[in-house]
């Protein structure tokens, strides 16, 4: 019994006796397994951290968290005079001044509320105190959904009666009330800094939205402007008044929680959908008036609120509209698409493009991709991948950084869709006890000695032959200390060393998986007034303003009744402060006193400018400039109170301060006020671009081809992240009108041109009449396939180039592709071989997974593609193969087929594993159009077959689709699902639909046929296509792969081969013109080899990248291709044209075509090296006299 009460009484005094016991308590470790440690806090004991204090002149202070076990252990030591050279050193250069910080914090969702409630009271206390008092890691930041998320128990939003317009019943509900509200009041007690809070909505009421629920894809119904959306405005300013009621000020509103999510069917938790522009439209019409017209005025508007894939796009949509911009303050971005979204093409041009807004981390969290666990106890990795974000963020000019859920239990929850995740502080309710993760210290590094107002500055370093990967930002404080950030997410320890001119050199080691915090005082630090400055202001109405006004009392960026500006010289930027107005109405300027040899005499002689910085000062005080008079150079500054200064109108002036030599001594200075005319200069460049980009032609879309010549006698289009060929939208011409588009071996893609129908015919040896009283098939519509390979070439590319491949083949601005083929798991277009299940006998597929092939190239692309297109993207899938122990062979290659029969456990479990695959997929909101019963089936029956196969005779296909496929796909989620037969060479055609067809069991589950074209040249279509739709009208016909360059003799790839796209389209119009409904190219994109390919098996594409150059190539097949996919959309209707025909030599090719928007389309190809001249003519429409030029491909689209 002793010996315990005297360990825990030596416990105790070690407590009341260890260095720093004013505050500083050590880690609880709680171990989850091997280097999985946790910090346990109760009702009792916590640890905690000493308040930070700068140490003195000469020595530093670090702070050290490791995977090893320390957590923001504190050491100090002293400067060296000299530096022992070593082979990497961290240069201090303050020269360099960057964006200041705005802070670091987390969510209050309910679900964190319901978690931190759950505990005692003395629990939760230690909980919120770990987070926001000077023992903890002094968050000031914290976001709040407005109403529900996905972390609440269940949907709801704070006015569900049907149009309300007047937000009558608008109120708040006990989650705000009893959950929320209470712990924003607590910790906003315990902590000694003002809180940021920034409010999100999820999703407006239902009776707002187009889809009438919260989930699943809607937006706002009407437009912009409207009642709909003056409504949703008004929502915002009543929920900032409701928490007002309870002394909660909001320093800023983001316009919607990742608006995309609204665009993606089947969403699974609350969203509410918009475009870039409509955000623009919603912002400049219905959001910015009305919280510009509030009590809420000086609040900042934060746009995007998204993945930063989405930039710079957004921001050039948004912010490029100067009604939107001006009520703009900054663009928040999240984290979890980061991995296909390099940040230095995305968030680093968007401050290059737009400097005056900040840029802020508004989500992030870990365990959130469905391969991921959701929470894991310990797990030091997720806290590097937390510092890895912040540190990256940091040094491309983010202003700060907000995890998401602040506590959640055990799960990752609770949340309504099950959508758990990971989170720094882990409760344990029964257990009245919360666990801090690794990663709640790795913010601690950042958040408790990062204070707001801090500058991130440069560091200049020297590196040596070391295989020293560690990464770092530094920072001035605004008490004049400097930080440094050191992370080492590797396995070994790395020396360095650490250098402030003027102050020493500190010799350092980052240990293996560790990160530190140094802490340094430069030089003595403080404020001196500076007494003769004449800024004046215009008597007591602009006094009045200053001292009334609610920024300066609730503006937790300023100190209350003191005004922050920002003030450019020669690029770089100094802060001045201006204090409360006095008895004479000057403003006071304050100024970072150095001694006299330290102040650059540009500083004190060069221009202060007032910018419109969106930043620092905020929006309002930039439209709260004192102006003066024209020629006023000192004394009295007169002039109006300026209160409303548009964005983009003329700037106010610049100062030029001029200071008598008495200020160089260290006595002080006067500073008196001046007009600087050069300022206008550069403004009316600035305007006069501006006006260009407004006016200038084409603007809306289209831009022209960066050809370039490989000497395959024809071009290609280079395109990168800067630029690429885009086409406009189409629009279909006036009545009586055409356009016409072409693309030829001469040089011209899509190269539009209008003309007038004629009223009569000068009798052409060819014409062409439309007859739309004969109809044929619909049109499904034209595309790719997202192969492995496909997939790691675009992802090869930087994010802008990658934006520009899939907006060429998916946008308005591209060639509009519907249908994209996806192999369910390996093909020969992969680098490995590899299965979802290759766990030997798993018959109930216990073990199927996706694969990062999946989840890291194929998923991110598809959800970029669709987010882009204008219309859903059909997408269907093909298993190339089964896992090996499903197989009579046992590999994945040769000859092989499914052990046993239909109807067995073999055959039952490659059924459902259609269906695994295509719920894996549903769970990151991709849905299925269709699904092919396997690609190639007779490969498989062939010997030694080089690639993956499965060999499927008709017989066995049609019994495996009526005993098995067919059922486990009726009997799913996924029963609406389209069953492909085939999907081989049509030369198996008619044969394969008679025997499979010709079974009633079989056949009510099957809706089409796919077909390839490698073995066209052995089967006529009229003998294999046009007999089989015949002998089966009710099923579709549907190419369903194709692709150059595939035979032995062909080479590979020929950037810049006309006649390959003379084949494509050659082979679509045969295919069109005998009942096909669509056509699907083989590899999206393929690199300058062709691959790659595991077996080595290389093939040609429409695009070709050169990842080395970050650049690729647009085929003539792309343009070939485009020709139909752009014009001939989903649902249009193939119509006859007679044919009248006197020469000998015009052998074009043709298709018509009636769209859905009753326009016209007419497709002419001419494979031959004349010219060929050619009418059109449609009765009561009129008469076009036309020529196909030589080795060239038309459109023609008219309204009828």
């Amino acid at each position: 019994m002793w010996a315990g009460c005297a360990s825990i009484v030596g416990w105790f005094l070690f407590i009341q006796t260890a260095p720093g016991a004013a505050g500083s308590r050590p880690c609880s470790p709680q171990y989850f397994g091997h280097d999985l440690m946790v910090c346990e806090c109760n009702a009792t004991y916590c640890d905690m951290l000493d308040p930070v204090v700068v140490p003195a002149v000469g020595t530093y202070a670090k702070y050290e968290s490791s995977k090893a076990g320390k957590r923001l252990e504190h050491s100090e030591g002293r400067f060296q005079s000299d530096s022992m050279a070593p082979d990497l050193v961290l240069k201090l250069d303050t020269t360099q001044q960057y964006q200041k910080v705005k802070g670091f914090g987390g969510s209050v969702t309910d679900s964190a509320a319901m978690n931190i409630l759950s505990l005692s009271k003395e629990t939760q206390r230690h909980l919120l105190a770990s987070y926001f008092t000077e023992e903890g890691i002094e968050y000031n930041l914290l976001r709040i959904p407005m109403a529900s998320c996905d972390f609440s128990t269940h949907p709801y939003s704070y006015d569900d009666t049907p149009y309300d317009y007047q937000l009558l019943n608008f109120g708040l509900k006990d989650e705000d009330t009893k959950l929320k509200i209470p712990i924003l009041h607590r910790a906003m007690a315990l902590s000694k800094k003002p809180l940021s809070l920034v409010a999100s909505p999820w999703s407006s009421p239902v009776w707002m939205k187009t889809s009438g629920e919260m989930k699943g894809k809607g937006s706002l119904k009407g437009k912009p402007g409207d009642k709909y959306h003056k409504t949703w405005a008004n929502y915002f300013i009543r929920f900032l008044d409701e928490y007002t009621k309870h002394n909660l000020t909001f320093w800023a509103v983001t316009a919607q929680n990742e608006p995309t999510a609204g665009l993606i069917n089947n969403y699974p938790f609350q969203c509410l959908g918009f475009t870039a522009e409509h955000q623009r439209d919603f912002i400049a019409q219905d959001l910015g008036p009305a919280l510009a017209n509030s009590s809420h005025k000086g609040i900042r508007l934060i746009m995007l609120d998204d993945n930063r894939v989405l930039l710079p796009h957004w921001a050039k949509v948004v912010l490029g509209d100067p009604n939107a911009a001006r009520y703009v303050h900054g663009i928040g971005v999240h984290w979890y698409l980061d991995f296909i979204a390099p940040i230095e093409d995305t968030v680093l041009p968007t401050h290059d493009l737009f400097p005056d807004y900040f840029i802020l981390a508004t989500e992030a969290c870990t365990g959130s991709h469905f391969w991921e666990r959701d929470v894991i106890l310990g797990c030091w990795d997720r806290g590097n991948q937390y510092s890895h974000s912040i540190l990256t963020n940091l040094n491309n000019f983010v202003s700060g950084w907000i995890d998401w859920n602040l506590a959640l239990d055990l799960e990752g929850g609770p949340n309504w869709v099950q959508n758990l995740v990971d989170s720094p502080v882990i409760v344990d309710r029964k257990r009245d006890l919360f666990y801090k993760q690794p990663m709640f210290y790795h913010i601690g590094h950042f958040s408790k000695f990062i204070p707001e107002g801090s500058q991130h500055v440069g560091l200049v370093v020297s590196k040596k032959s070391c295989k020293c990967n560690i990464e770092y930002a530094a920072f001035l404080r605004p008490d004049g200390a400097a930080v440094l950030v050191v992370l080492n997410r590797y396995s070994t320890d790395v020396p360095f060393g650490i250098s402030d001119p003027g102050v020493g050199f500190i010799e350092a080691l980052v240990p293996a998986d560790s990160i530190q915090t140094y802490l340094w005082r430069r030089q003595e630090f403080r404020t001196q007034r500076l007494t003769a400055v004449s800024c004046w202001l215009s008597g007591s109405e602009a006094e009045s303003a200053l001292s009334k006004d609610a920024i300066f009392q609730n503006d937790p960026w300023t100190v209350p009744r003191m005004i922050t500006e920002q003030c450019g010289l020669q690029g770089r930027c100094h802060r001045i402060r201006v204090s409360s107005v006095e008895q004479d109405n000057s403003c006071r300027l304050l100024f970072p006193w150095q001694p006299a040899a330290q102040v650059p005499p540009a500083l004190l002689a060069g221009s202060w400018c007032c910018g419109l910085n969106r930043q620092e000062p905020p929006q309002r005080w930039a439209r709260r400039l004192v102006v003066p008079e024209p020629g006023a150079s000192k004394g009295a500054v007169s002039g109006e109170w300026v209160t409303q200064q548009p964005q983009h109108s003329q700037p106010p002036s610049c100062f030029q301060a001029q200071v008598p030599s008495a200020a160089l001594a260290g006595t002080g200075c006067g500073v008196t006020l001046g007009r600087k005319g050069a300022m206008w200069t550069g403004c009316a460049s600035i305007v006069g671009w501006f006006l260009f980009i407004q006016t200038a032609p084409g603007v809306a879309g289209g831009y022209p081809c960066n050809a370039k010549n490989f000497g395959h006698n024809s071009l290609v289009c280079e395109c990168n992240a800067s630029y690429c060929d885009t086409l406009d939208p189409v629009v279909v011409p006036a009545m009586g009108m055409y356009a016409k588009y072409e693309s030829s071996k001469a040089g011209k893609r899509l190269e539009r041109s209008e003309g007038r129908f004629q009223s009569d015919s000068t009798a052409p040896d060819l014409l062409l009449k439309l007859d739309t009283a004969q109809q044929y098939q619909k049109v499904k519509g034209f595309g790719g396939a997202l192969t492995d390979s496909a997939a790691m070439n675009i992802m090869a590319l930087s994010p802008g180039t990658q934006t520009n491949l899939l907006k060429s083949y998916f946008s308005e601005e591209g060639i509009e592709y519907n249908l994209v083929r996806v192999p369910m798991a390996s093909c020969d277009f992969s680098v490995r071989l590899y299965t979802y299940d290759d766990s030997e006998g798993d018959f109930e597929l216990r073990n199927f997974s996706l694969t990062e092939e999946d989840t890291k190239l194929k998923i991110p692309i598809l959800q970029h593609a669709q987010a882009m297109a204008r219309t859903p993207l059909s997408m269907y899938a093909s298993p190339w193969t089964s896992p090996i122990w499903l197989k009579t062979n046992g590999a994945m290659t040769g000859r092989g087929t499914l052990k046993g029969k239909p109807g067995d456990k073999y055959h039952k479990t490659w059924a459902n594993y259609f269906i695994r695959f295509l719920d894996e997929y549903a769970k990151h909101n991709l849905t299925f159009w269709a699904v092919t019963a396997g690609n190639e089936p007779t490969a498989g029956e062939i010997v030694f077959y080089p690639f993956q196969c499965l060999g499927f005779s008709p017989e066995h296909q049609r019994d495996f689709v009526a005993q098995d496929l067919g059922p486990a796909l009726a009997n799913s989620s996924h029963k609406g699902i389209q069953l492909i037969m085939l999907d081989d060479q049509r030369v198996m055609l008619p044969y394969w639909a008679e025997v499979v067809l010709n079974d009633p069991v079989a056949a009510s589950f099957i809706n089409g046929i796919g077909i390839h074209w490698y073995l066209d040249f052995l089967a006529p279509i009229d003998l294999t296509l046009s007999i089989t739709h015949h002998l089966f009208p009710g099923y579709y016909l549907l190419s369903t792969e194709a692709s150059t360059g595939s035979y032995f003799w062909e080479p590979r790839v020929v950037l810049g081969g006309w006649d390959r796209g003379s084949k494509y389209s050659h082979s679509i119009l045969t295919n069109l013109n005998n009942y096909v409904t669509g056509w699907t190219d083989w590899n999206l994109a393929l690199d300058m080899d062709g691959g790659p390919n595991w077996s080595k098996n290389y093939v040609d594409s429409p695009v070709i990248v050169d990842s080395s150059k970050d650049v690729f190539y647009k085929q003539p097949m792309f343009y070939h291709m485009g020709h139909f996919s752009k014009f001939v959309p989903e649902g249009s209707q193939r119509v006859r044209l007679v044919i009248s025909k006197k020469c000998y030599k015009c052998n074009l090719e043709y298709a018509a075509f009636l769209r859905p928007d009753r326009a016209a389309a007419l497709v002419v190809l001419n494979r031959y090296p004349t010219d060929v001249p050619f009418g059109i003519s449609d009765p009561g429409v009129g008469f076009i006299e036309a020529v196909a030029p030589a080795d060239s491909i038309q459109t023609y689209l008219w309204r009828r």
